[in-house]
């Protein structure tokens, strides 16, 4: 039996509450099904092996009643598959959409040849990344030959209050946009939405003073990293592409110096 509009959450989690604040700034055609249904799918993450129906209640708030629901109707549609002990992995349905989206991002053919060559010449990782939520989901990736190069996947995600490319955003994003990101974060948890808060002022004060953001062991102690916001050419969702590598073999002045010029002069190309 499908989950109706009705089901309460017995405790709500951060997804959960996250719903009902995005469905109280909706009108009448919200359906809450839905959007529990399509955060069952979200909670999943790159480095999960398969999940129960537990562990999915507990990512999402949801009793588990009402998630054993959706996963038996996400299985049967194909986003989801059940293996033999019970648990479920993303099934191919999934792999059709992100397909569909990443084929859509003609941006990524534009600038992968100067990501490319900005990797060689630094020996890092350069990125681009797009939000989702209160994360950075990377959509671009390339590297250096350099064995220390970051290994970083597309897909992967990076907090936006912590990294380089998250901060970025937030200083580029739309006042409005902004606003709800940070009424989004308050009503999820106050010391991330204070985290937040604070990443963004160092956004603007990095901005400010380089052009750029920057994370020099703010998201991980051993590593740095720059990055840019902008609006592709013909899109309408902005973008951040960042520039990063492990504090042992790119410095914090390397990145200033060499790497900042070049990689803001890439942002602005994939602008104009």
């Amino acid at each position: 039996m499908p989950a109706s509009d009705t089901d309460a959450p017995e405790a709500q989690g951060p997804i959960a509450a996250g719903i009902d604040t995005a469905r109280s700034a909706e009108d009448r055609y919200y359906i809450t099904a839905l959007a529990r249904g399509l955060e069952v799918l979200a909670c999943f993450r790159r480095a999960d092996k398969a999940l129960s129906n537990q562990q999915i209640a507990e990512r999402c708030g949801l009793p588990k009643s009402t998630v054993t629901r959706f996963t038996y109707t996400l299985t049967k549609l194909g986003y989801l598959v059940q293996e033999s002990g019970g648990r479920y992995v993303l099934g191919t349905a999934t792999l059709g959409l992100g397909s569909a989206m990443l084929a859509r991002l003609d941006i990524r053919q534009l600038a992968r040849p100067m990501m490319q060559e900005l990797a060689e010449f630094s020996g890092t990782t350069v990125s681009i990344a797009m939000r989702d939520r209160l994360s950075m989901i990377y959509v671009e990736v390339c590297r250096s030959t350099a064995a220390l190069a970051l290994a970083l996947q597309v897909g992967s995600r990076m907090p936006l209050a912590a990294s380089a490319i998250g901060r970025a955003y937030l200083v580029k994003a739309p006042e409005q946009e902004r606003k709800d990101i940070f009424g989004r974060a308050l009503e999820l948890d106050e010391l991330a939405h204070a985290a937040l808060r604070e990443g963004f002022e160092k956004g603007l004060r990095d901005y400010e003073a380089y052009g750029c953001t920057t994370s020099f062991g703010d998201w991980q102690k051993d590593v740095n990293g720059i990055a840019v916001g902008f609006m592709p050419i013909g899109g309408s969702q902005l973008m951040s592409i960042n520039c990063g590598g492990p504090a042992s073999s790119v410095s914090k002045e390397f990145l200033l110096e060499e790497v900042r010029p070049r990689l803001i002069e890439i942002a602005a190309r994939l602008e104009s």
